[in-house]
C-alpha cells in the first residue's frame, strides 16, 4: 500500500510513514461482506437469444428466410405485372381461354338487339374460333399510334391491334397498372341478316327475341349480328315448321331460305284455304267485291289485291246469279316451291284447282242459263295469331 501523505510505499500493518510521519488508517472489511463486482447489463436481445433452444432458433431462422423470399416474390410480381406487355399478354390468354365477357368490352360496338354482351358469348361459344398468337410490339414513337403502347398478334391470316395505357388504378396498392383500352379486329364484323315477321310468333335468335322495327311493312326485314354460328328458335310455332331450331352462318346461309314448314303446318293450310272458297267464289260470281273477304287474309290491302283472284273463266256474274252449287275441287293442297327465291316468309303455297256451277239471267232472253266459275291458282298461306290466312295469289307454282 501506500501513504496517502507523500505516496511512499508503506506496509500494510505500518501504523506511520516511514518517509513523512503520517498516521496510516486502516479500513477493515468484514469477512462476511465481500466487495462485489457489479456486472455489466445485458441487452434485451442477448437475453432473449439466450432463452432460446437451438430449434427454436433454427424456426426463427426458416421464418426469416421464408419472409424474404415472400417479399421478393411479391416485388417481382409485381413489376412482372405492372408492364404494357402483361396487359397485352392478359388479353390474348382470355381470348385462348374463351373467357368472352372479358373481351367483349374491349371491341367498343354500337349495340343493337343483337349487338351485346349476351348475344357476343352466344356467337362465339357456337362458332369456330382460332387461337391468338404471342403478342409483339411495344411503345410507338411515330406515326398513327405515337405516344400509345400498341402490340399486334395473329388469328390466322387476320391481325389484331391491342392498345394499352396506363391505369390510373394501381397493383398491390403502389405498383404502376397498364390496362387494354381497345381492340382493332377486322375480323370480327357484323352483318346484316333478313329475318320474317309472323304475328303470334316470337322469332329468336340465340336465345334474343327479335324486335320487328316499327316501320316494317312487309313479313320481312332486316337486322344486325355478329359474323359466325347463330341458332334460331321460335315461341308461339308449336309444330309449325319441320324443325324446332336451325343453324345458320351469317354470310353463308339465309335462315330464311333453311326453315321448313312441317307436313301437318301444310295440310292445315290447304284446309283453311278449301273453307274459304264458297265465300270467294260467291263473292265473284254475285259480284260483291272484296270488302266481304278481309277475314281470310292477311291485311285489308291484301284483301283488295287478291279478294277473288283464284277465280277465273267467268263470263257473267252480277246480283241476278242464283242456284249456285257447291264447290268441285279436284285439287287443294300444299305445293313445293320452284323459285330459289321463295323463304317460309312467302308463306305456304297451296295449289287449287276445280269449279262451281250457277245460273245466270240472259239479259237477252230473260231465261236462266247454267254458268261455271272455274277455280285455278296458287295461295300463300300464312298463319297469322294461330289462323291461316292468304296472303297473296299467283297463277304460278314459284
Amino acid at each position: 500500500m501506500f501513504c496517502p501523505n507523500c505516496g511512499s510505499e508503506v506496509k500494510d500493518d505500518d501504523l506511520f510513514c516511514g518517509e513523512c510521519g503520517a498516521k496510516i488508517e486502516h479500513t477493515e472489511v468484514p469477512e462476511s461482506e465481500p466487495v462485489k463486482k457489479e456486472a455489466a447489463p445485458q441487452s434485451e436481445s442477448v437475453r432473449t437469444a439466450a432463452g432460446f433452444s437451438d430449434k427454436a432458433k433454427k424456426i426463427i431462422i426458416a421464418e426469416i428466410a421464408v419472409l424474404v423470399v415472400l417479399i421478393a416474390a411479391f416485388f417481382y410480381l409485381g413489376n412482372k405485372k405492372s408492364s404494357p406487355e402483361s396487359a397485352a399478354n392478359q388479353f390474348v390468354k382470355d381470348y385462348n381461354s374463351q373467357r368472352w365477357s372479358k373481351i367483349y368490352d374491349l371491341y367498343n360496338f354500337e349495340e343493337d338487339t343483337f349487338i351485346n354482351q349476351e348475344a357476343y358469348e352466344q356467337t362465339m361459344e357456337q362458332s369456330e374460333t382460332k387461337t391468338l398468337s404471342a403478342p409483339t410490339g411495344g411503345y410507338t414513337e411515330y406515326g398513327t399510334y405515337a405516344g400509345q403502347y400498341i402490340y399486334q398478334t395473329k388469328k390466322g391470316s387476320d391481325t389484331i391491334t391491342i392498345h394499352v395505357a396506363k391505369s390510373a388504378k394501381k397493383n398491390f396498392l403502389f405498383f404502376d397498372k397498364y390496362e387494354v383500352t381497345s381492340i382493332t379486329d377486322t375480323s370480327a364484323t357484323i352483318k346484316t341478316v333478313k329475318l320474317f315477321t309472323m304475328p303470334g310468333v316470337t322469332v329468336k335468335v340465340d336465345g334474343i327475341a327479335a324486335k320487328v322495327p316499327e316501320n316494317t311493312s312487309g313479313n320481312t326485314y332486316y337486322t344486325r349480328m355478329f359474323e359466325g354460328t347463330h341458332k334460331i328458335t321460335f315461341h308461339g310455332a308449336d309444330g309449325l315448321f319441320d324443325q324446332t331450331s336451325y343453324t345458320f352462318k351469317t354470310g353463308e346461309e339465309n335462315p330464311l331460305s333453311k326453315i321448313k314448314y312441317s307436313d301437318s303446318a301444310k295440310a292445315e293450310a290447304a284446309k283453311e284455304l278449301k273453307n274459304y272458297l264458297p265465300k270467294i267464289t260467291e263473292a265473284k260470281i254475285r259480284n260483291l267485291g272484296n270488302s266481304g273477304l278481309t277475314s281470310y287474309f292477311t291485311s285489308d290491302q291484301k284483301a283488295n289485291s287478291y279478294g277473288t283472284s283464284l277465280c277465273r273463266y267467268i263470263y257473267y256474274y252480277g246480283q241476278d246469279a242464283k242456284a249456285l252449287g257447291n264447290v268441285k275441287l279436284t285439287k287443294c293442297q300444299a305445293v313445293d316451291a320452284t323459285s330459289s327465291y321463295y323463304t317460309v316468309a312467302d308463306g305456304i303455297p297451296v295449289a287449287v284447282q276445280g269449279t262451281r256451277d250457277y245460273k245466270y239471267k240472259n239479259g237477252w232472253t230473260g231465261s236462266y242459263e247454267k254458268q261455271t266459275c272455274t277455280i285455278n291458282g296458287v295461295a300463300k298461306m300464312l298463319k297469322k295469331n294461330g289462323k291461316w290466312v292468304i296472303d297473296s295469289v299467283s297463277y304460278y307454282y314459284y
